[in-house]
């Protein structure tokens, strides 16, 4: 319980400056009640403190930093509800707090907005009020300070998602579904369907009113421009922020079709002239391709904006080719915009490939053969002095490692896959080359999609295709596991051998299927052993054969196996640890591994002596991070394999 002479004393303080306003506030007076006594106050103590400096705030003519602090730590417990906040005498005037010229009137009056968050009544008193959802809109979208932005995006936010009045699809428990947070679509038609709400979105952010009477500058706009990005990416409900709300209003800047998401993506950004805009809609669009990255959202169920929905969007409205053309064709535009946005450009490719990998195998082969031309000119050229200088062209490397691993069976010239080098040392090289060695992720069901398997049996192609054309390559990348003095090289290095090692891969078909036309089909198996030399009648069928079976049995194993190295004091020591923690979890993984593939049929015919390796790994295993044995690796690298 807090001491009634403390409160008292800060209550008559309040009193004292509300009623003669230039008085300055006693700021070590709020600190020193903030620290001793806001965690005990009772809960009549906190409420009559919050009715005082609701009368205060709006008398002020001083900083009230040390008033607004006091308030933000009153109304922090979570047990703090909107309720309370409805109860404080004078009444908080919220639309006056929205408006305040001073930002931590703003913050503290999110803060109580914030409140209404937690239940979809709450949510549903603050839609009611037409005047202070506009004022939280206008606030969110021009304040010049960040933090407000962000609080005010917050509020927003959580006001809509609390207000939700669509089930999401596929729900299967709407009993507690609906207790938590199934609303009324009070504040979403409050937003979405209220002209004068709605109007704000475009007449903020359209660079159309720039300069006139009450409008912000266009390098303002710039900034609310980003914010409505933002939101838009936040809440990835399609039909939405896609279809028309209020034509009139959309008409009016420009719209002859769709809603807020044409708006922002086609007409509201000057991406011509405005260079760093263009690169934060490149941005966007690549995110929006990616879907809705808000976990909360996906946490209650929120439908995702899918790919599929926003691929079609983007490429109806041209999007999609202007995008990719900043990284496909070069030569179409000037070189800063080539420099600037080459990068950005890769990484839409790259979020193309991945999110929408069947469209760009089914319709987008003139994308595949451009995308193979682009990463074999940047990759091939790239000498070897700038791969030792850790000048990689890590954009390029990025959109190799994403694209479905059967195209990069069809290249039509020199493969990019194979210019890509172990040596000299380079860290985005060596995990570009993990992360396609890999394979797909596994899926856990009995009915694996033709697809995976089709990228898995690509992944055990374009390893042995490699390792055939890269002489003494595991040697080489044990050497840079060892390096530990350059700990980025060391740490992809072993990234490469646990891809390998815990790969998915899949087996070539034994004939071709004439009845499918598939122009990214496999290569069958038999065109495979030509290709590729080996020991006894059978290439490895997984990523642990081919380096128990292969040149890595005499270099990757030893090296897992044996103690891990340790230096002196500095940062050395920092980096011998996080190079022995990677080594060791591929130790443990590998245990895992080689346990599971015991069992496998179609491994067993390699007669492999699995029970002696399991038993010697597991013991090395067991022995912790700084652990391990010289003798185990020679045992293992002497066993008839």
């Amino acid at each position: 319980m807090a001491s009634n002479s403390g409160v008292a004393d800060l209550i008559s303080h309040i009193t004292a400056v509300t009623d003669d306003p230039s008085l300055p506030l006693d700021a070590k007076l709020f600190g020193v009640f903030d620290r001793i006594y806001t965690d005990a106050l009772s809960d009549d103590d906190r409420q009559s403190l919050l009715n005082r400096q609701s009368g205060l705030i709006p008398t002020l003519r001083q900083d009230p930093k040390p008033a607004t602090e006091l308030i933000l730590n009153l109304i922090r417990p979570e047990s703090y509800r909107f309720a309370q906040v409805l109860r404080i005498q004078p009444n908080v005037d919220l639309i006056a707090g929205l408006c305040s010229p001073n930002s931590d009137v703003n913050l503290v009056t999110l803060s109580l907005l914030n409140k209404a968050c937690s239940s979809s009544g709450d949510a549903g008193i603050i839609a009611a009020s037409p005047e202070t959802v506009a004022a939280l809109v206008r606030l969110w979208l021009s304040t010049p300070a960040t933090e407000v932005a962000t609080k005010g995006l917050e509020v927003i936010s959580g006001l809509l998602r609390i207000d939700a009045n669509t089930a999401p699809d596929g729900d299967t428990n709407m009993v507690a579904y609906t207790s938590k947070i199934y609303g009324q679509g009070l504040m979403w038609r409050r937003v979405f369907h209220d002209k004068d709400v709605y109007e704000l979105f475009f007449s903020i952010c359209s660079l159309a009113t720039a300069g006139q009477e009450g409008q912000p500058s266009k390098r303002e706009k710039t900034i609310s421009q980003a914010r409505l990005l933002d939101f838009i990416l936040a809440f990835s409900n399609f039909e939405q922020i896609s279809s028309s709300q209020l034509p009139g209003i959309e008409k009016k800047y420009g719209l002859s079709e769709g809603g807020l998401l044409d708006f922002a993506a086609v007409h509201m950004i000057d991406w011509k002239d405005d260079l760093l805009m263009h690169a934060s809609l490149i941005d966007f669009l690549t995110k929006l391709l990616r879907g809705n990255s808000d976990p909360l959202m996906r946490a209650f169920g929120e439908r995702n904006l899918e790919s599929a929905e926003a691929l079609d969007f983007l490429i109806s409205r041209k999007l999609h080719s202007r995008t990719m053309s900043y990284y496909l064709e070069l030569e179409k535009h000037e070189s800063i915009e080539s420099t600037y946005l080459y990068p950005l450009s890769a990484q839409y490719i790259s979020t193309y490939a991945s999110c929408c990998s069947s469209h760009l195998l089914d319709i987008g082969r003139r994308d595949v053969d451009r995308t193979l031309e682009r990463l074999s000119m940047a990759i091939s050229g790239v000498p070897v002095t700038k791969w030792a200088r850790v000048d990689a062209p890590k954009s390029d490397l990025h959109v190799l490692s994403t694209l479905p691993r059967v195209v990069l069976l069809h290249t039509s010239s020199h493969n990019p896959l194979y210019s890509i080098p172990v040596n000299p040392p380079n860290a985005d090289a060596l995990n570009t080359l993990a992360a396609v060695f890999r394979g797909p992720p596994k899926d856990s069901s009995l009915d694996v999609p033709n697809n995976t398997r089709h990228e898995a049996a690509a992944a055990r192609v374009l390893y042995f295709l490699y390792a055939k054309n890269t002489s003494n390559l595991w040697q080489r990348v044990v050497d840079i596991a060892e390096t530990i003095a350059i700990k980025e090289n060391a740490l992809a290095a072993i990234n490469l051998i646990d891809a390998v090692l815990g790969s998915y891969w899949e087996p070539l078909p034994e004939r071709l299927d004439e009845s499918m036309e598939d122009p990214f089909s496999l290569p069958i198996a038999a065109e495979l052993d030509r290709q590729v030399p080996h020991r006894g009648g059978l290439l490895a069928a997984s990523g642990t054969l081919a380096i128990l079976t292969g040149q890595g049995q005499t270099s990757v194993i030893p090296y897992l196996l044996k103690p891990a190295q340790t230096f002196g004091r500095g940062d050395t020591q920092s980096a011998a640890y996080a190079v022995a923690v990677a080594k060791h979890e591929t130790v443990v993984r590998l245990v895992q591994t080689l346990k599971e593939q015991a069992k496998i049929p179609e491994i067993q015919l390699h007669l492999i002596p699995w029970q002696p390796i399991i038993t010697e790994i597991e013991q090395c295993a067991n022995r912790g991070v700084w652990g391990g044995s010289t003798a185990v690796g020679a045992r293992i690298g002497t066993l008839e394999l």
